[in-house]
């Protein structure tokens, strides 16, 4: 185990990753896909919490996988662009680019 000395942690903690870059664009890509995995969750708790009609076979295998198919693709769409803006804020913490709040 490598221990870095304070002086030099602070510098690299203070280094920002430019978003031209390569390992910018996969930082940007990883931050989305985490908050398509959010929405994903989110998303499985919400069919959860909605009461079950009875009228058709929504516990066989079938229909399970469909949802989670379905939740799955709604959710890496919602987290396209804009998203809800988890994936934005999180690349802006991770890349050196958010501004300290009451500084």
């Amino acid at each position: 185990m490598t221990i870095i000395p304070t002086q030099t942690a602070i510098v690299l903690k203070k280094t920002a990753i430019p978003t031209d870059t390569t390992k910018g664009r996969e930082l940007r890509k990883a931050c989305h896909d985490f908050e398509s995995v959010i929405l994903k969750q989110m998303l499985d708790a919400m069919r959860k919490s909605v009461p079950k009609s009875g009228l058709l076979d929504e516990d066989g295998y079938a229909n399970k996988m469909y949802q989670s198919m379905q939740d799955d693709e709604l959710a890496k769409e919602m987290s396209r662009g804009k998203g809800m803006g988890l994936g934005e804020v999180l690349y802006k913490q991770l890349s050196g680019q958010a501004k300290p709040i009451g500084k």
